[in-house]
């Protein structure tokens, strides 16, 4: 799989046995983003964060305000 950089993304092992891993990244220093800060610290419209995470209006209102987004 290949990801664009700065694309929030995840895998998810839906086996019964353990999975291999293997990673290549382009920079030495490769970051890492929390999603939190990412979906709710930000000025995003409400209905679009709604539409990512299956949260309601007032969920995503609340967690905006706990991490200092807007919108």
């Amino acid at each position: 799989m290949v990801f664009p950089q700065g694309l929030l993304h995840f895998q998810f092992n839906s086996g019964n046995i353990p999975a291999l891993a293997i990673v290549s990244l382009n920079s030495p220093n490769p970051g890492v983003d929390f999603i939190n800060s990412a979906l709710f610290a930000n000025n995003l419209p409400s209905a679009i964060v709604e539409k990512v995470t299956f949260l309601d209006d007032a969920q995503v209102k609340k967690l905006k305000a706990v991490f200092g987004g807007t919108g």
